[in-house]
């Protein structure tokens, strides 16, 4: 007697309906050079707290005084929500220091590790860099300190 041939038409179609979703996120490698870091400064026109990464749109005013669209990818918004983030932690007009790595196509991307605001503040939320979360995490406890006080 045969096996029926039910168990492996289950087992093709979970795979069909799997796959697009392992294909559906890449490492940050294939878009930015991690081995690079860059510093922008420039005025956040719109921020996007979504998934899979958070964006930050951004103006540069570059060496010639002309004006550069640029777009800043971090982490996704599930991840930074838990680290304390909010869809108004930044907001069109913000001046943002910019520090991640930059786009391998030569264009005006980043994919940030650090953000800081003109008072200072510091923000964290790239693509899970090595040591980041700790970072992450100390930054948080302090915001919550200071909060308690």
């Amino acid at each position: 007697m045969s096996m029926p041939k039910v168990v492996p038409i289950f087992v093709l179609l979970f795979a069909v309906l799997c796959a697009p979703s392992t294909y559906g996120h890449h490492n940050a490698a294939s878009h930015y050079l991690l081995d690079k870091k860059i510093t922008v400064t420039g005025v956040v026109t719109n921020f996007r707290l979504i998934n899979p990464h958070a964006r930050i749109y951004f103006d540069v005013t570059n060496e010639d005084g002309d004006t550069e669209a640029w777009l800043g990818e971090g982490n996704a918004s599930s991840v930074l929500r838990r680290r304390g983030w909010t869809s108004d932690t930044l907001k069109p007009g913000d001046v943002i220091t910019v520090t991640g790595s930059p786009a391998r196509d030569g264009g005006h991307k980043i994919d940030w590790e650090l953000i800081v605001l003109e008072d200072g503040t510091e923000l964290r939320g790239g693509n899970t860099k090595a040591g980041e979360l700790e970072q992450q995490l100390r930054d948080l406890d302090k915001r919550r300190s200071k909060s308690n006080e």
